[in-house]
């Protein structure tokens, strides 16, 4: 079983939250540790396990929704040693189920377990929008609630005198007048809001993506020979063929750094080229490309987003999510093989351009096509975003 204690503050977060968490027993019985929310601590929240010494090697582990032990402070009995209690500081990012287990040192045996799921957005980091869209609503309808009731109370004075009347006639009108532009104020300021958190969002998946940052070169084995590089991480075609119209091959640039786990991001600077592609491909396109010396184009095996006619077009796979065809000149390369998708976003603006799935099982390599134009396209390293703006 599980409660809830110790709220040690009066904000209107602190007097919902409770409503907010999804906790159970695993086993549903007398014997499962009984988990308190403790208190809020910096942006986490403490969590305490209690139980009953059930028997004298009795052990409370803390353990996260994938089955990895959890660091909790160490175990403590009471002084009539009836209980043993420990505790865990539960932070956001973590996993939504964290589970309490009643364990015997000596057998390993499971004597009961007690779970608890919490949403990251309902940290204490993440509610100043939450508390401002519902103090907005709720001055709302006691705005529209105190007109009402006025309006009713008014109407059983119309069998008054003809004067009286007209003066009430009036009242009624302005009160109206008032209530429209009452209900057009707060209509307004509840998209401002809306708004103002769905680009908080966005900014905040953005920065999600960029904590992942690794550093990217080009591969010389790799590199189409029309191809004209400086340094590590810059591209562009060879002056000399500018204004050959055939030219036959790939004309890309793959990384030396390949990936088949976890969860990469990198920045290139496109400037205002007309054409640009980015993208992955396997490593046995890759391995095809350096025996081919990249003579023949790209057909099968890699994923990728033009830009091309000031327009954004995904090769390779449907797009996830579709935003407006704003240009940008720095873009920045997600690839999750964790959730099996590639994304790209406006570094500039912080929000997404799309988002293209991913279904290779190999290990996938970034790719650079810079285009016919004059101007270079790098890789650059990922410097910090500024901080969040205030809600």
């Amino acid at each position: 079983m599980a409660i809830f204690s110790s709220w040690k503050t009066q904000s209107l977060w602190n007097y919902f939250l409770p409503f907010l968490f999804v906790i159970h027993s695993t086993l549903g019985n007398s014997r499962s540790p009984l988990i308190v929310l403790d208190q809020y601590e910096g942006a986490g929240i403490r969590l305490v396990c209690t139980s009953e010494m059930l028997f004298p090697d009795l052990q409370l582990l803390w353990v996260d929704g994938k089955g990895q032990e959890l660091l909790g402070a160490p175990a403590t009995a009471t002084p009539d040693n009836t209980n043993l209690a420990s505790s865990v500081l539960l932070l956001p990012g973590s996993g939504n189920s964290t589970s309490c287990r009643i364990v015997s040192k000596s057998t390993k045996a499971s004597a009961g377990s007690t779970s608890v799921a919490i949403a990251d957005i309902f940290f204490p980091s993440n509610s100043r929008w939450m508390v401002a869209t519902f103090v907005t609503v709720v001055l709302g309808i006691v705005v529209i609630t105190a007109v009402y009731f006025t309006l009713r109370k008014n109407h059983h004075k119309l069998a008054l005198s003809d004067n009286e009347q007209k003066a009430m006639e009036e009242e009624i009108a302005c009160l109206k007048v008032n209530l429209e532009k009452e209900k057009i104020e707060t209509q307004e300021a509840l998209k401002k809001l809306q708004d103002d958190c769905e680009k908080t969002m966005a900014e905040l998946e953005f920065r999600r993506a960029a904590s992942h940052a690794v550093h990217i070169t080009f591969d010389p084995q790799c590199t189409h020979p029309k191809l004209t590089t400086k340094g590590k991480n810059q591209i562009q075609l060879n002056p000399s063929y500018f204004r050959e119209k055939a030219l036959k091959g790939s004309l890309i640039a793959v990384a030396h750094e390949g990936f088949s786990s976890g969860q990469l991001y990198w920045e290139v600077e496109v400037g205002d080229k007309t054409f640009w592609e980015l993208g992955v491909l396997s490593e046995t396109v890759r391995n095809r490309l350096i025996s081919e010396r990249l003579e023949k184009p790209l057909e099968e095996g890699y994923v990728s987003m033009q830009w091309f006619q000031s327009q954004y077009h995904c090769i390779g796979g449907n797009s996830l999510t579709d935003s407006q065809n704003e240009p940008c000149t720095v873009v920045g390369v997600f690839l999750n093989l964790d959730e099996a998708t590639l994304s790209f976003y406006n570094v500039q603006s912080m929000c997404s351009i799309r988002s293209i799935p991913v279904e290779f099982l190999e290990k996938m390599y970034p790719f650079f096509n810079p285009g016919r134009e004059e101007s270079f396209l790098g890789v650059r390293p990922v410097t910090s975003p500024p901080c969040l703006a205030s809600l």
